[in-house]
């Protein structure tokens, strides 16, 4: 019995620390923080992994917590998100008939809380619990842009950019640029930046003055016609905040 609680009370402090970082951290970032050895975080790691509450990215060798371990945590989960959410997803889904996703960021990546898929034979799904870089998405755009000046450079400062298509961004300048652009103009585009033939347009869920979430809509590409972009747009320009000062939020 003295094993089995010790065995919880090593898990939870691994939990604990995965928690507080609100990034994925590698093996030996784990161990460093929480003390305990490294094969008995590594035995942990994969306990939790076969339970589903820890996820591994086998190419960059990271651990970071599950949708199903934040549920856990907040009972239904984001509810409150997604009750804010589902008019203006359930409208644009009712209007376009494309695939409506909406996601929250933790880290540097969007994980995706809900969506409202689209029945058209060809499209492109993005399953709740699934995380995406933000840099190279509408979504992750979307709310990044909203965030105050210091917790955006933090963004750019610490995640590294990994190309997913050859239209990625290269550069924190680069991205920092379409933060700004995005700014300025309300809503977010990622045209196949993130997955080849898929383009998304994407605005923030505000809590007053704070972005609290985002809302974007997912097109395969052969359905994109400049007259359907046009009309994306001003739906969703009509549901988002408006064009935001750059010097919201700075300092």
């Amino acid at each position: 019995m003295t094993e089995t609680i010790a065995a919880v009370e090593k898990a939870f402090r691994i939990l604990e620390v995965m928690s507080a970082a609100g990034a994925p951290m590698t093996l030996m970032d784990i161990t460093d923080s929480t003390g305990l050895p490294k094969p008995t975080v590594f035995r942990m790691l994969r306990t939790l992994v076969d339970l589903g509450i820890v996820d591994q990215d086998q190419l960059r060798k990271r651990y970071d917590l599950t949708l199903k371990m934040y549920n856990l945590g907040r009972g239904n989960g984001y509810d409150d998100i997604r009750e804010e959410a589902l008019p203006i997803m359930q409208a644009l889904h009712d209007r376009f008939n494309e695939t409506v996703n909406l996601g929250i960021l933790q880290g540097g990546q969007v994980l995706y809380i809900h969506y409202l898929e689209t029945t058209k034979s060809v499209r492109w799904q993005v399953r709740p619990g699934v995380r995406d870089p933000y840099y190279c998405t509408a979504l992750g755009r979307a709310i990044a842009a909203y965030l105050p000046e210091r917790q955006r450079k933090r963004l750019l400062d610490t995640v590294p950019i990994t190309p997913r298509t050859s239209a990625t961004p290269k550069d924190p300048l680069a991205v920092a640029r379409i933060l700004d652009e995005t700014a300025a103009r309300g809503w977010a585009i990622d045209d196949q930046e993130n997955d080849n033939e898929v383009v998304c347009f994407g605005i923030p869920l505000m809590d007053g003055v704070q972005v609290m979430a985002g809302i974007s809509i997912t097109v395969v590409k052969g359905r994109m016609t400049p007259a359907l972009r046009s009309e994306m747009i001003e739906a969703l320009s009509a549901y988002g905040p408006g064009p935001r000062s750059l010097d919201v939020g700075r300092g």
